[in-house]
């Protein structure tokens, strides 16, 4: 019995504690907390409901502030108002540069006494300044009185040029092609962007 009280003295229970957390349990981290924290984190049926956000859209006719106009946010403070924003989608860091990105134009509306963001979710170039442009706006966002603030802007998913492309690829002046890059913005923008309380209220049950 003291032989073999004193064979496990020896066992070196730190050195395989550490040897089972660094072979099994560090590596299955990422996707453990993948699988409790962000399989839920964002709006997953987004891709389900995105035509209602849709059909609750207009489109309106603006003229866009100038680039260096105190009307675009982030001459007054590029840190509260960035040009772009990225999704983290996964626990693993080296993924960074796969996570979903928006990219925004920030401004205060005069006409409609709002402050918007044109959010893109796929890169694109493109000038929009003192331009006049056709911004496709939502109804409920429109009249929800908690969107059009600085803090909370109203989302405007799709913009055009009037009398010219306001991409530099000119590749907005192709309705095939805008439809289907409307279509997945939004699907994009209530996935990732839309707070989750707000997705739900606005679209649970509403299928």
């Amino acid at each position: 019995m003291m032989t073999k009280v004193k064979l496990i003295g020896f066992i070196p229970w730190v050195t395989i504690g550490s040897l089972i957390g660094s072979l099994f349990i560090v590596p299955m981290m990422p996707k453990i907390v993948d699988a409790l924290y962000y399989k839920d984190k964002y709006n997953n049926d987004a891709s389900h409901v995105y035509q209602k956000y849709i059909d609750s859209s207009y489109n309106i006719k603006i003229v866009m502030p100038t680039y260096d106009s105190k009307e675009f946010l982030n001459n007054v403070d590029n840190e509260k108002f960035p040009l772009s924003e990225r999704f983290k989608v996964t626990y693993d860091s080296n993924k960074y540069f796969s996570y979903p990105k928006a990219v925004y134009c920030i401004f205060y509306c005069l006409r409609y006494r709002k402050c918007m963001n044109i959010i893109s979710f796929q890169n694109v170039g493109g000038n929009y300044w003192g331009k006049e442009v056709v911004l496709t706006v939502n109804h409920d966002d429109m009249n929800n009185p908690a969107y059009g603030t600085k803090d909370n802007p109203v989302p405007v998913l799709k913009a055009v040029g009037v009398s010219e492309p306001i991409w530099f690829s000119g590749k907005d002046t192709d309705s095939v092609f805008m439809d289907n890059f409307y279509r997945n913005n939004v699907i994009n923008y209530l996935k990732y962007k839309m707070p989750k309380e707000e997705f739900e209220r606005r679209f649970k049950n509403k299928e």
